[in-house]
Protein backbone atom coordinates (compact mmCIF):
# COMPACT_ATOMS: atom_id res chain seq x y z
CA UNK A 1 0.00 0.00 0.00
CA UNK A 2 1.08 3.39 -1.16
CA UNK A 3 -0.85 6.63 0.26
CA UNK A 4 0.79 8.94 -2.37
CA UNK A 5 1.33 12.93 -1.00
CA UNK A 6 -1.25 14.72 -0.69
CA UNK A 7 -2.28 18.38 -1.46
CA UNK A 8 0.26 20.89 1.11
CA UNK A 9 2.30 19.09 3.37
CA UNK A 10 3.42 15.74 1.98
CA UNK A 11 4.42 12.43 2.85
CA UNK A 12 4.12 8.62 1.65
CA UNK A 13 3.43 5.58 3.90
CA UNK A 14 4.23 2.44 2.15
CA UNK A 15 3.63 -1.13 3.46
CA UNK A 16 6.61 -3.73 3.09
CA UNK A 17 5.98 -7.15 4.13
CA UNK A 18 4.32 -6.82 7.86
CA UNK A 19 6.13 -3.59 8.22
CA UNK A 20 4.60 0.20 7.76
CA UNK A 21 7.48 2.77 6.47
CA UNK A 22 5.71 6.03 7.11
CA UNK A 23 8.17 8.99 5.38
CA UNK A 24 7.48 12.78 5.85
CA UNK A 25 8.88 14.70 2.64
CA UNK A 26 9.64 17.39 4.88
CA UNK A 27 10.17 19.18 8.48
CA UNK A 28 7.53 17.60 11.10
CA UNK A 29 5.47 21.24 12.07
CA UNK A 30 1.88 21.34 13.43
CA UNK A 31 0.67 21.59 9.66
CA UNK A 32 1.97 18.09 8.20
CA UNK A 33 1.19 16.67 11.67
CA UNK A 34 -2.56 17.10 11.24
CA UNK A 35 -2.45 15.93 7.30
CA UNK A 36 -0.18 12.81 8.68
CA UNK A 37 -2.07 11.58 11.68
CA UNK A 38 -4.60 9.43 10.88
CA UNK A 39 -2.46 7.25 8.65
CA UNK A 40 0.24 7.18 11.39
CA UNK A 41 -2.31 5.99 13.73
CA UNK A 42 -3.67 3.20 11.70
CA UNK A 43 -0.40 2.13 10.82
CA UNK A 44 0.89 2.25 14.53
CA UNK A 45 -2.41 -0.35 14.77
CA UNK A 46 -2.47 -2.40 12.06
CA UNK A 47 1.08 -3.72 11.68
CA UNK A 48 3.18 -5.89 13.97
CA UNK A 49 6.20 -3.21 12.70
CA UNK A 50 6.03 0.53 12.13
CA UNK A 51 9.47 2.67 10.84
CA UNK A 52 8.96 6.50 10.80
CA UNK A 53 11.45 7.53 8.09
CA UNK A 54 12.90 10.93 9.12
CA UNK A 55 15.64 11.28 6.62
CA UNK A 56 14.02 14.17 4.99
CA UNK A 57 12.88 16.19 8.32
CA UNK A 58 15.67 18.23 9.55
CA UNK A 59 13.14 20.44 11.74
CA UNK A 60 10.29 19.12 14.52
CA UNK A 61 7.73 20.99 16.54
CA UNK A 62 6.18 19.83 19.48
CA UNK A 63 2.74 18.91 17.87
CA UNK A 64 4.31 16.50 15.87
CA UNK A 65 6.92 15.02 18.47
CA UNK A 66 3.30 14.65 20.47
CA UNK A 67 2.02 12.67 17.33
CA UNK A 68 4.98 10.44 17.46
CA UNK A 69 4.68 9.68 21.15
CA UNK A 70 1.12 8.57 20.87
CA UNK A 71 1.53 6.59 17.53
CA UNK A 72 4.23 4.59 19.58
CA UNK A 73 1.85 4.38 22.18
CA UNK A 74 -1.04 3.12 20.18
CA UNK A 75 1.58 0.67 18.49
CA UNK A 76 2.24 -0.49 22.05
CA UNK A 77 -1.07 -1.26 22.65
CA UNK A 78 -1.38 -3.56 19.44
CA UNK A 79 1.87 -5.24 20.49
CA UNK A 80 3.99 -3.36 17.76
CA UNK A 81 7.32 -2.61 17.22
CA UNK A 82 7.73 1.58 16.14
CA UNK A 83 10.77 2.67 15.68
CA UNK A 84 12.42 5.69 14.00
CA UNK A 85 15.11 5.91 10.98
CA UNK A 86 17.79 8.47 10.55
CA UNK A 87 16.52 11.42 12.97
CA UNK A 88 18.37 15.10 12.17
CA UNK A 89 20.51 15.96 14.92
CA UNK A 90 17.98 19.00 15.38
CA UNK A 91 15.50 15.79 15.81
CA UNK A 92 17.84 13.76 18.57
CA UNK A 93 18.71 17.10 19.97
CA UNK A 94 14.92 17.91 20.78
CA UNK A 95 14.19 13.94 21.83
CA UNK A 96 17.19 14.42 24.25
CA UNK A 97 15.95 17.20 25.79
CA UNK A 98 12.58 16.03 26.10
CA UNK A 99 14.07 13.19 28.24
CA UNK A 100 12.33 10.96 24.93
CA UNK A 101 15.65 9.76 23.31
CA UNK A 102 15.88 6.36 25.32
CA UNK A 103 11.25 6.02 24.75
CA UNK A 104 12.24 5.44 20.52
CA UNK A 105 14.01 3.27 19.03
CA UNK A 106 16.83 4.84 16.01
CA UNK A 107 18.09 3.51 13.11
CA UNK A 108 20.92 5.28 11.52
CA UNK A 109 19.05 4.34 8.37
CA UNK A 110 16.32 2.78 6.48
CA UNK A 111 18.68 -0.35 4.95
CA UNK A 112 19.61 -1.53 9.03
CA UNK A 113 15.61 -0.15 10.35
CA UNK A 114 14.41 -2.90 7.70
CA UNK A 115 17.32 -5.39 8.55
CA UNK A 116 16.61 -5.11 12.13
CA UNK A 117 12.85 -5.55 12.07
CA UNK A 118 13.10 -8.71 9.73
CA UNK A 119 14.97 -10.30 12.67
CA UNK A 120 12.89 -9.17 15.38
Amino acid sequence: MTTPPAHGPSYYVRTLGDTAVVTPLTDLDATLADHLRDDLMAAAAAHPRVLVDLQAVKFIDSAALGLLVRARQEARQHDAAFALIAPSPFVQTVLHTMRLDRAFVSYPDRATALGEASTV
